[in-house]
């Protein structure tokens, strides 16, 4: 199955063979686990995870066509911060 996988701050440079963005081929039935295996990461430079825009696991299966974004540990408040704000914002704007 095919993936786009998006690489947070300094995991792009981490990673084996690719820019940011990068387009991977990967098993059926494979995880976040199998997939950074794959991109050379190990696990402990792994804080959060998106699959879709929405929160996952290094468990969660993964499906032809999911974007998955992971961020590493000094990245990981700051996008935390950033998507709880933009989450107020979009219900600020919904009760208005």
């Amino acid at each position: 199955m095919r993936l786009t996988v998006l690489l947070g701050g300094h995991l792009r440079h981490e990673a084996v063979n690719g820019p940011m963005e990068r387009t991977v081929e990967m098993p059926e039935q494979s995880n976040g686990s199998d997939l950074i295996a794959v991109l050379g990461l190990p696990e402990h430079r792994i804080k959060m995870i998106f699959v879709n825009n929405r929160a996952a696991t290094l468990k969660t299966v993964l499906n032809e066509g999911d974007r998955v974004a992971f961020f590493p540990p000094e990245l990981s408040y700051n996008t935390f911060v950033a998507l709880s704000y933009s989450q107020d914002r979009i219900e600020d704007a919904q009760s208005d």
